[in-house]
């Protein structure tokens, strides 16, 4: 961790400003703590209303804010424009991400074909395959495999025991997380002769810029076509990308959602966690998709879809909710009537 002042943190946040605070010279930071209950020599962040009571009696030294709920403390306040976004920038200035040297391991193997970039590190055990393409200012963790052919960008890390098949493309900046796999073989069989006969997968994996993948996630490569992701997509954990899937830009996925074959997902589109997208489907621009939705058919436009089949909107599956807590009551109240009848020695048709 590194040790700031209030004064000295501002100097290195542009546009930022020091509010309820004379002498943001001995203020010092030390963390970054959530704002409730807070701790002394630590900066909390506040840019929601709820929890701005939370706010006025933290323990924190001082809170990143806007100018607006810094009028509403007494604490010492770091002001700026977008609390939420700046909280990453001091988050790297707090807490230094680790510095890795420019060196190939001893245990690594780099194929003399492959080509490395300027200061990279290959970590233990790493390989990477002939006619491999490594760019500048690149991480590859200890275990990681890249393999033949693959084009990765600059500025990209590659997590430990992550495996990168060959013919893979990835653009600048990409993030994986340790043991995910991309460019693994599509799931496509033909059953013939009382077996399942394999359908080779020929295509590859194209991934755009300031892509991020989730530990334990896999994308398949295209069978013919290629499997697309667009620039700036982020996947959380255990996240699976069927073959010849296409998928625009900023898609984000959470955890436990899988993607079945040829689906295009376009751009802005949000995907909740424990989600399952049938094969051969389209997902309209700006979509969301409630977590444990299962989406069976295109929906109609773009809306937020929630519920168990057929794409329905967040309105519609609140009324589906409601109707079939009818008809469990109605049968309950089906059962008391017939009941009433019974000791009445009424008789009904059935």
């Amino acid at each position: 961790m590194a040790r700031y002042t209030l004064e000295e943190l501002s100097a290195k946040i542009s546009g930022s400003k020091i509010a309820n605070c004379k002498e943001p010279s001995k203020i010092v930071i030390e963390t970054v703590s959530p704002v409730s209950p807070g701790a002394p020599s630590s900066i909390s962040f506040l840019a929601n209303k709820k929890i701005l009571s939370d706010a006025k009696k933290t323990s924190s030294s001082a809170v990143l804010t806007t100018e607006e709920f810094a009028k509403e403390l007494e604490v010492p306040c770091l002001i700026v424009a977008k609390p939420d976004l700046v909280l990453a920038q001091v988050l790297d200035l707090v807490y230094p991400p680790h510095s890795y040297p420019n060196v190939v391991e001893p245990t690594a193997f780099v194929h003399p074909s492959a080509k490395l970039g300027k200061n990279c590190y290959v970590g233990h055990h790493v390989s990477v395959g002939e006619m491999t393409e490594i760019g500048d200012n690149t991480i590859l963790e200890n275990g990681a495999r890249i393999g033949r052919g693959v084009k990765i960008g600059e500025g990209s890390h590659v997590g430990p025991n992550s495996v990168i098949h060959h013919g893979v493309i990835i653009g600048k900046r990409f993030i994986s997380h340790g043991n995910s796999t991309i460019g693994g073989d599509g799931f496509r069989f033909v059953f013939a002769e009382g077996k399942h006969n394999k359908i080779p997968q020929v295509g590859t994996v194209r991934i755009g810029n300031d892509v991020e993948i989730g530990s334990n996630s896999a994308i398949d490569r295209g069978g013919l076509e290629d499997t697309v992701i667009g620039d700036g997509c982020k996947f959380d954990n255990l996240v699976h990308i069927g073959h010849n899937c296409v998928l625009g830009k900023n898609v984000v996925i959470a955890g436990w959602t899988g993607l079945a074959g040829s689906t295009v997902v376009e751009d802005n589109v949000t995907i909740g966690g424990g989600c399952g997208l049938a094969d051969h489907i389209r997902i309209p621009s700006g979509t969301i998709i409630g977590g444990g939705t299962s989406v069976r058919n295109t929906p109609p436009k773009a809306d937020i879809y929630v519920g168990w089949d057929y794409g329905l909107t967040f309105p519609e599956f609140q009324k589906l909710r409601v109707n079939i807590r009818n008809v469990v009551n109605f049968q309950k109240w089906a059962r008391r009537i017939k009941a009433m009848e019974q000791k009445l020695g009424l008789s009904s048709e059935e």
